[in-house]
């Protein structure tokens, strides 16, 4: 659990913190893995991440639970902006980490649990929030109010 969650009840669904064991049937429901041995790795690394990422505050989970099981997640990391006079504490959020169960979708649910995440990210005074979507998820995104931009420049490495 990651500190200074807590939760909130939002249109019947719970909103938690997200536990990393928990989080494995969600990245492998759409493509099964077979190595025995690839969730114990897994687990292991994303905890690490998170631990690493959670030292300075900035990662932040959204769980939406539907009768005590998780049904979608999603995660803004916190970046911190170099300060500048007109911005000193200026910071935007990357969104990742987004999933809903299969039988969930088309229904509301990772809007719900998006709108939750974007009202949190206002409060907070991001400036911005930026998702790298997949092909499939560019409506959802649009439909929640995210547009297309010319920026940022990218160099693969």
């Amino acid at each position: 659990m990651i500190k200074g969650m807590a939760v909130a009840i939002y249109l019947g669904f719970a909103w938690r913190p997200l536990r990393t064991s928990a989080h494995w049937p969600l990245c492998t429901d759409d493509s099964p893995v077979t190595d025995s041995s690839a969730r114990k790795k897994f687990i292991a690394a994303f905890q690490s991440a998170l631990m690493n990422i959670e030292e300075q505050s900035r990662f932040v989970p959204f769980v939406a639970e539907s009768n005590s099981q998780i049904v979608a997640v999603l995660s803004i990391i916190k970046v911190a902006k170099i300060p500048h006079p007109d911005d000193i504490n200026g910071q935007w959020g990357y969104l990742t980490n987004v999933y809903t169960l299969p039988e969930f979708r088309n229904k509301g649910t990772g809007g719900r649990l998006l709108a939750e995440a974007k009202n949190w990210a206002e409060a907070q005074q991001l400036e911005l929030l930026v998702v790298w979507p997949s092909d499939k998820s560019y409506a959802f995104y649009e439909r929640a109010g995210f547009r297309r931009e010319a920026d940022p420049l990218v160099l693969k490495l």
